[in-house]
């Protein structure tokens, strides 16, 4: 099993050099599948969902798919997946994703998908992969939503952590290290806080980071 999660993808060379490496190929001659209902899902301005895309451009030499779990058949979502070297779990709404894949029972074929294939997330993508956060302080104060509501909406725990995209961005600021600390303390699993330059490369069960180690909160022993 091969991912890179991430905050917003291929911001640094850093980043890409640390994918091709993990593909075992050439950037140059790489196709991509672009996972993209997520981004969709979620209202406002979508300058990010064309700088995210310029920059899959920048670095990605080779076709670029852009599939819909939502409206494509199960017969053209596995095409493009086969036909690609990254999958890659666009962000947007928080939870959509993971809920998408086991609506449209597509979630066996992504799990089956990260043993050959190399799986990119970004923001919500990443988060659909990971475990999902247990701070019942976190989801109050952070989305003021309940952890009931949040327990109905369940990630794809591929990975055993979790993580929060986009720290310290400038529209972030106000969830710092002192407030992650404090209501992610009694969290389950480790959260490595992310920025966008920063990247966690997972490879068949070793974890290394991209940009810096990040900070990570919770029990970290398990």
């Amino acid at each position: 099993m091969k991912l890179c999660i991430s905050s917003f993808g291929f911001t640094t060379k850093e980043i890409a050099l640390s994918v091709e490496k993990l593909i075992g190929k050439s950037l140059s001659e790489v196709n991509i599948a672009i996972v993209y209902d997520a981004a969709l899902a979620s209202c406002g301005n979508k300058r990010w969902f064309i700088e995210e895309s310029a920059n899959i451009a920048n670095f990605i030499g080779g076709n670029i798919y852009f599939v819909s779990i939502l409206k494509f058949s199960a017969e053209e979502i596995k095409k493009s997946f086969i036909n690609a070297d990254i999958i890659y779990l666009m962000g947007g709404k928080k939870h959509f994703l993971a809920g998408l894949f086991r609506q449209t029972n597509t979630i066996d074929l992504l799990k089956e998908i990260t043993h050959e294939k190399v799986i990119m997330g970004t923001s919500a993508g990443s988060m659909a992969l990971c475990r999902q956060i247990t701070s019942v302080k976190f989801w109050q104060e952070r989305y003021n939503v309940s952890k009931d509501e949040i327990i109905k909406k369940p990630e794809l725990d591929i990975v055993d952590f979790s993580i929060v995209p986009h720290f310290m961005r400038e529209d972030h600021l106000l969830w710092d290290e002192k407030f992650l600390k404090r209501v992610l303390n009694d969290n389950l699993y480790p959260v490595y806080a992310l920025n966008d330059n920063q990247a966690i490369i997972y490879d068949n069960g070793n974890i290394s980071f991209v940009g810096g180690n990040p900070l990570v909160f919770g029990k970290r022993d398990k």
